[in-house]
């Protein structure tokens, strides 16, 4: 499939079905942790980058195969899903076909769009991020389109969450040197209590990212978030689970997989296993695919990832 993907395991959200309605790499941020690499299609234009009636007729195969399985639907993927104009039209004909709860991952940066909060109203969880506590920070770390100002995000997060009814999480995505200082995470804080979500989680770039300067904070920041924060989810660890798929054919099943996000080489095993593969058979078909320029492994973190080539 081609807008509908999974369910794949989610580290907040259990087993989650991806609907990605937007072109790989087509993004109103530039964020320097990104995992799917470097933004291609920067742009701060709403319109439908796929055909409604297409996604919408994967979502009910999909659904038919694997509703019983999954515990979210979740927009989300290869770029900013707040992108797509008829998002409330997708929305809706989802609460239609199913009653699993809909989630929304978004960066946030149009949350102040009048049109967006009214798709977004209807879904049952919305996961924007907070990366910077300032207008220097957010610019460093997010790389926003310029139609994009910080103050005008931020205060589109509490207009929004005074009137939204599902749960609001936000996601702060910490990176070493650049928001991960006491005075940085203190005016998160600041900004946080005037948002008051109802669960913040914390993360750190745990895939390879866009920028190869980006790491992840010294294990002292966990003292520095309990002290400023106090509550908060901590979902630093890699994903648990199998990926799903709808066909036998390894090369494309698992390169529409890596698009949404580079791949552990054991969980890559683990998961086509299935298929009747063993491990030496896949190592071999990755191998094959890194010749031919279709994806590259890296080595982060003291794991083997691969990505698409870049």
């Amino acid at each position: 499939m081609k807008y509908v993907y999974g369910p794949v395991p989610s580290r907040r959200l259990g087993s989650s079905l991806g609907i990605d309605p937007i072109p790989l790499k087509t993004c109103n941020y530039q964020c320097v942790y990104c995992q799917l690499g470097k933004t291609t299609c920067f742009t701060n234009m709403r319109k439908n980058y796929a055909p409604k009636f297409e996604i919408l007729r994967e979502i009910e195969i999909a659904l038919k195969i694997s509703e019983n399985i999954v515990d979210y639907i979740t927009f989300v993927g290869s770029g900013e899903p707040t992108l797509y104009k008829d998002l409330k039209d997708l929305i809706i004909k989802l609460k239609e076909l199913s009653n699993k709860p809909v989630c929304i991952i978004t960066n946030g940066g149009l949350l102040n769009n009048n049109q967006v909060q009214e798709a977004l109203m209807l879904a049952d969880v919305v996961l924007p991020s907070l990366d910077g506590g300032d207008k220097e920070t957010f610019l460093k770390i997010n790389r926003p389109h310029p139609a994009i100002k910080f103050d005008e995000v931020i205060q589109g997060f509490i207009d929004f969450k005074k009137f939204f009814n599902g749960k609001f999480w936000i996601e702060i995505m910490l990176v070493k040197g650049i928001n991960d200082s006491k005075d940085q995470l203190l005016k998160i804080k600041n900004i946080i209590d005037k948002i008051e979500p109802d669960r913040i989680d914390i993360n750190v770039p745990i895939r390879p990212p866009a920028e190869k300067w980006v790491k992840i904070p010294d294990e002292k920041i966990i003292s520095v978030l309990d002290e400023i924060l106090g509550d908060y989810n901590n979902i630093n660890f890699p994903e648990i689970g199998n990926f799903a798929y709808y066909s036998s054919n390894f090369e494309k099943e698992f390169l529409s997989l890596i698009q949404r996000h580079p791949m552990r080489q054991e969980q890559i095993i683990e998961t086509f296993t299935s298929e009747g593969l063993d491990g030496d058979a896949i190592l071999s078909k990755l191998q094959t695919l890194a010749h031919q320029q279709k994806i590259e492994r890296i080595d982060y973190l003291n794991s083997t990832y691969w990505e698409l080539k870049r």
